[in-house]
């Protein structure tokens, strides 16, 4: 046996190629491994890993192998494996305690992905033994036996282009329940407006679609467009709808009875999404398909039948379990009826029930599902007269939120009872206080004399289905007509022949239904005339944007503004139209799959799905409690009742292959993406700063060669130590970007009663967020209030961010960050993209609690992905997404990768730099040949150009670089705040020895500094990062690290003197003394002539910030210091300070030059509460004066909008002058609004004393400001 004393990791060897042999319609696919595992004494700990592996699900230390081929389409019958050749290994009780496994597992997957079939197996190569020893993989065969698949032979092969609502006068009707619905001139004229007169009976025509829900998997047969009905129209033949004319037709309801072959049984399709079905009544100038009459069967029956099977059913829908709990979002498609506790244990339900006229010689079918949670076994018991049938429940974990909330327990059995009138009822007896209990549904199908009654009833019975002739005999028969509604668009009318009818069945369950055409038809519920529509014509878009009527016009605005900037073909429908054409008016979420499905057969360059409004849960609106959201439908799970196995996922809708669409399944072949809004004003916000995010001049900074990484503490290192693995493997593929790492255990922790907090990790993201990031990603615990345990990002941080210009994208692998579907609450995730002026412009990530490992490895695949560029352009979010999650697929992944959602835009591309930028010289020498070296206190000349992908100058950039120049990397260690969390060492290009900024003229470009005194003196090689930008529409980013720095230059500098400063509070008009909010920036202006020191390796010769003289919170603002452009010896640092509290403050700032040097400067200023601020320092100057006077006033509206309204008056309170201006404030002082002393009427006016008084509005803050009256004097 081997020991391990930390990580093995092995690499697998491919030795065979792909065997097969067949048997019959079955093959067996033959593929042969070999594993070489490795120790690895670098990773504390005895833990699995393999080089080539995939993290499980279960633990980080287990490893899994995956295999991805290419195959051809089939069904997977079965996988196992076969090993070959295994060890024993020895490893520390903690991982062996994970490993619960008997035998080695495999999966096996068939993908599709845009017509690319792969073979995915996955295989965990460890287990435990029965005598508890871990066993390991060295050699193994895998066996994967498959079997052709059938084409099904679909209704509609080739789909339309033209849909039946393009033309003619469209009226939409809805059904609730199946059955012979009537319409007669009444219903035409008065509920659809019908002019009846105009009309020709026979024109009339009724389309629609089957019942139920859409089928989720595509090889379904489903309707194509709108089928249309054979409908019975009395007195149609006179050519004119007379007061007694009418129309029959059958319609299904939303939810409907199924057949299942394989259990000789009936299922009943619930549709959780509409409560209806929907038809479409269309008249044009062609005759409409008709019921027809069949001819008698002229042979005897087989058997002859007087009885049916009665299908009855009591599923009322109240409570989504998890919805209830408090510490879960509701998830999933089951919803559950009665609910049992407390002193309510028995419920009956006999009157929901019809036993009257049954078959006491047919068993009864019963089929019932309850779900009860308990901390102890509990039972449930279902009763229909004296027969008793109970199950036991297993118990829950009562006291963990991502344990299974309940667990479920079904019934189904078939018995002979002999009550006449038996009594229903069900019974779940309290075991422990706090058991509960909810029915699912019961359904009874009894066998039933045939007893036809006055209106309708629909019949049929399993037993005459594979008889050749068969002979139902009624009981009650009074002329009934009887339709044969097998075919639900075809109705046929059956002779009834004395009392009976007879049928040829054909092997399948033919269904009837009996009705009088006089009465007892039901009668729809008229919607109203739609306008025409044809999605069906769509053929060469792009982009699909799937709309909620309420937010139409910014959908619009969105498309166009796609098609204007990018060029791209869109389509842009609202939902009902989507549901009219897709799943005939229900709002099912297979409707827009399916249109995306049809798309993609006809263009195979779409590619972008942007679901434009939120989606929630409650597809119906049951729990009134919580808002109605459901805008856009958003895909649930079939699980509802485990937190972890079920969540919502949009990628249902990318899932478009021909044997993808259930489980979630398949490879992703469009890239979805959703704006959750729920107001016109949140779509306004998203598609404003798209719109900004893409074409705004403001937008082009540096920020977008910034990358945050960001890692939760404890469990062992694992978030951190898989961020930071992410983060080397970033900076080894995409060096372009500067990395800001922000790693929770490398801050002090401070204890508070009840709780630890990292304040300092938060200013950090703050602080970056601040200066701007192109991608901010996150590993590690969290969900709807933030970012880990120790709060590192709360909901208030997100919607206090100001970030408008440089809005990031959010990568944040944590749970329930973005569970955009349950309108209990605000996810962090939509509060990040609902935020007016900064947040973030999309976020992937998870709408659920997920797995840390999986996380990383998705996390891992994006990062990838989200860095290069395709064909010289920058990849698209959606692209990103769908790709990093097609990258790793099979079971053990799946479900996770599947709770991951792109909120935002899927066609937007990510803001990377378009061009590159090189460097040509540095002192004048060739930088491509020499590596150069510079020293501290040596002024440094560096030159180069903007280019393209081969290196060529782009003679037509002009505009500006801004160059960061690093010094070496710097070793980091985190401080081990927790047991869980043991120090653990990184790297990080940390300290700026110069930031600055320089023209570019005619793609050329060269700038000059002086390296600071403070660098750290050891040689090794920096960093320059380049980033140009010819400030309206174009922008390049470039790095540089063939040079060397360190020691000190042999030139000798004379400076003795600090550098020159001035500071404010917001911009340059502020007074000392003035007034500001609780959010200030503060603003230096620093000089000096050979430049500021911002390296941050001297101790104590940063750029400082002290706030009310607290020595032990000093701020550091080295990184927010810029230099001016073209010249290195001036520059300003703007930071900002938050919450402030109300009062006076003083702050000192400290500067230092390169040479040592420093000076200080102090500024005073008052924060004011809202509901104490007034306007500040109001004067007007000059006063007095003759012709023209200017007001000024302080406020603390900084940074918005305001509607500014001077009042002047006479002495005696007389308005006689108003003057409105509407203006931008960025500061605290407004000291432009002019006067020319005339009243309203442009009267001059009299010498004299006069009084005004000024007033301030905010729109966006909502906050309004006014000042007391002042004098002023006209002379």
């Amino acid at each position: 046996m081997k020991k391990l004393k930390s990580v093995i990791l092995f690499t697998f060897i491919y030795l065979s190629s792909l065997l097969s042999f067949s048997l019959y319609s079955q093959s067996t696919d033959v593929m042969e491994y070999s594993m070489t595992w490795y120790a690895d004494d670098s990773v504390p700990g005895s833990m699995f890993i393999k080089r080539y592996g995939i993290p499980s699900t279960v633990h980080p230390a287990l490893h899994l192998f995956q295999d991805v081929r290419s195959y051809a389409r089939k069904r997977i019958v079965s996988a196992r494996i076969v090993p070959i050749q295994t060890e024993m290994v020895e490893v520390n009780e903690k991982i062996k305690s994970v490993i619960l496994n008997k035998e080695f597992l495999i999966s096996a997957d068939i993908s599709e992905i845009r017509g690319q079939v792969n073979l995915i197996t996955t295989v965990n190569p460890v287990r435990i033994t029965s005598d508890q020893k871990v066993e390991r993989l060295l050699r193994y065969r895998v066996e994967v036996t498959t079997e052709n698949l059938v084409t099904p032979n679909l209704r509609n092969p080739e789909s339309t282009f033209t849909s039946v609502l393009s033309s003619g006068d469209i009226y939409k009707i809805s059904v609730e329940k199946s059955g012979v619905y009537k319409i007669d001139r009444t219903f035409l004229e008065m509920k659809l407006g019908i002019d009846v007169s105009k009309i020709n009976p026979k024109k009339i025509k009724v389309y629609g679609t089957r019942g139920g829900r859409v089928p989720e998997a595509n090889n379904v047969d489903r309707t194509d467009d709108l089928a249309e009905l054979n409908i019975f129209v009395s007195g149609e033949n006179d050519g004119n709808f007379d007061a007694g004319d009418y129309v029959l037709f059958y319609a299904e309801g939303a939810d409907v009875w199924k057949y299942s072959e394989s259990g000789n049984s009936f299922v009943f399709d619930k549709n959780i999404y509409d409560n209806n079905n929907y038809l479409y009544l269309k008249i044009d100038n062609q005759d409409g398909m008709r019921v027809r009459k069949s001819t008698n069967v002229s042979e005897q029956p087989e058997i002859q039948l007087s009885y049916y099977d009665m299908l009855q059913r009591l599923e009322d829908d109240k409570y989504n379990l998890l919805g209830t709990f408090t510490g879960t979002e509701g998830t999933g498609k089951d919803w559950y009826g009665d609910f049992f506790n407390g002193s309510t244990r028995e419920k009956v339900y006999t009157s929901r029930f019809d036993f009257s006229n049954f078959n006491p010689l047919v068993p009864v079918e019963v089929d019932m599902i309850f779900a009860g949670r308990s901390r102890v076994t509990s039972n449930v018991t279902l009763s229909i007269g004296s027969k008793n049938i109970s199950k036991s429940i297993s118990n829950v974990n009562v006291l963990n939120a991502e344990s299974l909330y309940a667990r479920k327990s079904a019934i189904k059995e078939s018995f002979l009872i002999s009550d006449v009138n038996p009594v229903v009822k069900v019974s779940y007896p309290a075991v422990s206080a706090d058991s509960e209990g909810w029915l699912d549904y019961l359904q009874i199908v009894l066998n039933r004399e045939l007893t036809l009654n006055s209106s309708q009833m629909s019949f049929r019975n399993r037993a005459a289905k594979n008889a050749s002739v068969v002979g139902f005999n009624f009981k009650n028969y009074s002329n009934q007509v009887v339709w044969n509604i097998t075919n639900p668009f075809e109705p046929v009318e059956v002779p009834v022949v004395g009392n009976k009818i007879t049928f040829k069945p054909n092997g399948q369950i033919t269904e009837f239904i009996s009705h009088n055409n006089l009465s007892g038809a039901f009668e729809p519920v008229a919607l109203g005339k739609i306008p025409n529509q044809n999605l069906h014509a769509m053929n060469n878009e792009q982009l699909i944007i799937v709309y909620h009527p309420a937010f139409k016009s910014e959908a619009l605005r969105l498309a166009d503004h796609r098609r204007q900037v990018t060029g791209m073909k869109v389509i842009a429908a609202e939902t009902n139209e989507v549901y009219n054409e897709f799943s005939g008016g229900k709002a099912d979420p297979g409707a827009i799959r399916d249109m995306a499905k049809l798309l993609l057969q006809r263009n195979p360059e779409f590619r972008y799905l942007l679901l434009f409004g939120d989606g929630s849960y409650d597809y119906k609106g049951l729990v009134k409690e919580i808002p109605a959201e459901n805008f856009v439908p958003v895909y649930e799970t079939d699980e509802s009742l485990d937190p972890i196995d079920g969540f919502p996922s949009d990628d249902f809708y990318g899932l478009l292959g021909p044997d993808e669409g259930v489980n979630l399944i398949g490879g992703l072949d469009i890239y979805v993406g959703r704006l959750p809004c729920k107001t016109l004003d949140e779509a306004k916000i998203f598609v404003d700063k798209i719109i900004h995010y893409e074409v705004s001049p403001e937008v082009y900074g540096d920020w977008r060669l910034k990358a945050g990484y960001v890692a939760d503490d404890e469990d062992g290192n694992t978030h951190l130590r898989d961020m930071d693995e992410i983060a080397r493997s970033d900076e080894n593929r995409h060096p372009l970007y500067n990395q800001q790492k922000v790693y929770a255990d490398a801050f002090t922790q401070v204890s508070t009663p009840g709780e630890n907090r990292y304040p300092e990790a938060n200013k950090s993201i703050k602080d970056n967020i601040f200066k701007g990031q192109l991608t901010l990603t996150y590993l590690g615990h969290g969900g709807p209030l933030g970012w880990a345990q120790e709060r590192i990002l709360t909901v208030p941080e997100i919607q206090a961010w100001t970030n408008i210009n440089s809005l990031t994208v959010m990568v944040t692998a944590t749970c329930s960050f973005a569970a955009y579907d349950d309108p209990s609450v605000v996810s962090p995730a939509e509060y990040a993209m609902l935020n007016p002026k900064g947040g973030a412009i999309a976020l992937m990530s998870t709408t659920r609690a997920v797995y840390t490992n999986s996380n990383k490895l998705l996390t891992d695949g994006v990062h990838d992905l989200m860095y290069k560029k395709i064909n010289g352009k920058a990849p698209t979010l959606g692209y990103i997404l769908a790709e990093g999650k097609n990258k790793y697929q099979g079971e053990f992944f799946r479900v996770n990768s599947r709770k991951f959602a792109l909120l935002g835009d899927p066609s937007l591309a990510i803001a990377m730099p378009k061009h590159n930028i090189y460097t040509s010289k540095v002192n004048g020498k060739d930088a491509t040949s020499i590596t150069d070296t510079i020293n501290a206190l040596e002024k440094v000349t560096i030159e180069g150009f903007v280019g393209n992908e081969n290196g060529d100058i782009i003679s037509g950039f002009n505009g500006t670089i801004y160059p960061t120049i690093y010094d070496k990397r710097s070793t980091l260690q985190t401080l081990s705040n927790d047991s869980g969390s043991p120090k653990f060492t990184y790297t990080m290009y940390k300290n700026i020895i110069f930031k600055g900024a320089a023209t570019v003229k005619d793609g050329r470009w060269s700038f000059s500094f002086w390296v600071p005194k403070n660098i750290n003196y050891t040689y090794g090689n920096g960093k320059i990062s380049y980033y140009a930008t010819d400030g309206q529409s174009t922008d390049a980013g470039g790095v540089f690290t063939n040079f060397i720095i360190g020691g000190t230059s042999r030139q000798l500098v004379s400076d003795d003197q600090g550098p020159q400063m001035d500071i404010f509070m917001n911009n340059e008009s502020f007074v000392s003394g003035g007034m500001t909010n609780a959010d200030p920036v503060l603003l230096l202006q620093l000089s000096d002539d050979f430049g500021i020191n911002v390296t941050g390796n001297a101790v104590g010769q940063d750029i400082t910030a002290i706030l009310d003289g607290d020595n032990q919170n000093i701020y550091i603002l080295n990184d927010f210091y810029e230099a001016q452009k073209d010249d290195f010896t001036k520059g300003k640092v703007r930071f900002p300070l938050n919450n402030l509290e109300k009062g006076s403050h003083f702050l000192v700032a400290k500067a230092w030059d390169i040479s040592g040097n420093s000076t200080e400067r102090r500024v005073d200023f008052l924060v004011a509460e809202d509901k104490d601020a007034k306007l500040k320092h109001v004067l007007n100057y000059p006063n007095p004066f003759t012709t023209s006077t200017i007001f000024q006033f302080e406020h603390d509206l900084a940074n918005t909008e305001l509607e500014i309204v001077v009042n002047i008056y006479t002495i005696t309170g007389k308005l006689i002058k108003s003057i409105g201006q509407t203006k931008y404030s960025s500061g605290f002082r407004v000291n432009d609004i002019g006067w020319n002393g005339r009243d309203d009427f442009e009267s001059g006016l009299a010498r004299g004393i006069y009084l005004y008084k000024i007033r301030v509005h905010s729109k966006e803050l909502n906050l309004t400001r006014e000042s007391g009256y002042e004098k002023l004097i006209k002379l």
